[in-house]
């Protein structure tokens, strides 16, 4: 069984498992890699839609519903960033969603398999949750 904590999950996961289908490994363990990532992409976006929702509810918004950027300390607004309303609240609320964990139910992959000649340290990062 996999086990895969949300915050673990993001899209640079998806992207280096698709990386891994690129390469030359055995017919069966690419089906299985296969819906492992089937799997993980479901889970992936039910993730960022939980995580949405949560922006959504803590997000302050003017009086058309839009976002309020969240401003520096000179009153400039910070690209990408927003106002909440409850910092605490939005923050424990993200921690819980990121800490959830999820069962993929598939047993885990022995590195090996894999025959890889060569991959990055910062790839094999993204999805040290598939191997013993």
């Amino acid at each position: 069984m996999i086990v895969i904590k949300n915050s673990q999950l993001n899209s640079d996961t998806l992207s280096v498992l698709n990386k891994l289908m690129d390469k030359e490994i055995s017919a069966n363990l690419a089906f299985k890699l296969m819906k492992i990532m089937k799997e993980i992409s479901s889970l992936v976006d039910d993730k960022l839609k939980l995580e949405k929702k949560i922006l959504d509810k803590h997000m302050e918004k003017d009086e058309n519903g839009d976002s309020i950027p969240a401003l520096d300390e000179l009153g400039n607004p910070i690209p990408g960033a927003i106002k909440v309303k409850d910092s605490e609240a939005f923050n424990k609320a993200m921690y819980d969603l990121m800490m959830v964990e999820n069962e993929v139910g598939y047993d885990k992959i022995h590195f090996e398999e894999l025959n890889l000649e060569t991959i990055k340290v910062k790839e094999l990062m993204q999805i040290e949750f598939l191997f013993n």
